[in-house]
């Protein structure tokens, strides 16, 4: 069940890296006002995300991006920390972005130790492949990745409710 305090947390989680953007700011001249508006908005079902704000990026490739309002950022955030504590362990541990204990440094501490496997210590040629799939996010279907998450969630909180167990990965 959602309260309160679960909110307030998304919020600061939120603004940690988006404290100077327009939406932002203008949230947080009011925020604990916002904040009450977006739980009662929640709580009876009445949330609709805003329009996203599309710009293009050329760093480090050219692509569009399409950036969520803060109020939504709030929630994201929100569900991330429902439902990350879910889905951590199915992720392979190769997979860095997001994750926490998972970001660039360690990435590149297991990018070196793979180097020095294939190399037998850069005593032997390996071969790396750098590629990005144009586009593929986009392409994902998210009727079928929906579904997934939904089975997937379904599962745990049923569990919860006939063990009473918390909310962990299955």
């Amino acid at each position: 069940m959602l309260n309160i305090e679960d909110l307030f947390r998304a919020y600061y989680d939120a603004r940690k890296n988006k404290r100077g953007a327009v939406s932002a700011l203008a949230f947080e001249v009011d925020y604990e006002k916002n904040l009450f508006e977006l739980y009662d908005e929640i709580i009876k079902s009445r949330y609709k995300p805003g329009e996203s704000i599309c710009f293009i990026s050329n760093y480090p490739v050219k692509r569009e991006i399409f950036a969520a309002l803060f109020r939504d950022r709030i929630v994201h955030h929100l569900i991330y920390n429902y439902i990350s504590p879910i889905f951590e362990c199915r992720f392979i541990n190769d997979s860095y972005s997001c994750r926490i204990g998972k970001g660039v440094s360690y990435g590149i501490k297991r990018l070196d130790h793979f180097i020095r496997s294939g190399s037998k210590n850069y005593k032997k040629d390996c071969y790396i492949l750098k590629l990005d799939i144009k586009g593929y996010f986009m392409s994902i279907n998210r009727n079928i990745l929906f579904n997934k998450i939904k089975t997937a969630l379904e599962r745990v909180y049923e569990r919860e409710r006939e063990q009473g167990s918390p909310r962990i990965c299955y």
